[in-house]
């Protein structure tokens, strides 16, 4: 196996646990603004994965890597003001 291959491996791992998390506080979490937080939150970190692992953009030009998150991250704290408003 090389490098690249036990990166893309544990990184889809670490995105299978996260969607069974998210999955998971479903049916624990019962008040609703607390689980749109962590479901979101969980967004965030699995769009940073897809961003930085499938897309390679770890290592590329830090302008291409910003935009990326800031999307990842401007569109959770959208749905989370409509959803908590």
């Amino acid at each position: 196996m090389t490098k690249y291959t036990k990166k893309s491996l544990f990184s889809y791992t670490v995105l299978l646990l996260l969607t069974f998390v998210s999955v998971v506080l479903n049916q624990v979490v019962s008040h609703r603004s607390i689980f749109v937080i962590l479901v979101l939150f969980i967004v965030f970190l699995k769009g940073q994965q897809i961003t930085d692992i499938f897309m390679e953009l770890k290592h590329a030009k830090r302008m291409w890597r910003i935009i990326l998150l800031s999307y990842v991250l401007l569109l959770p704290t959208i749905i989370a003001g409509i959803y908590l408003v």
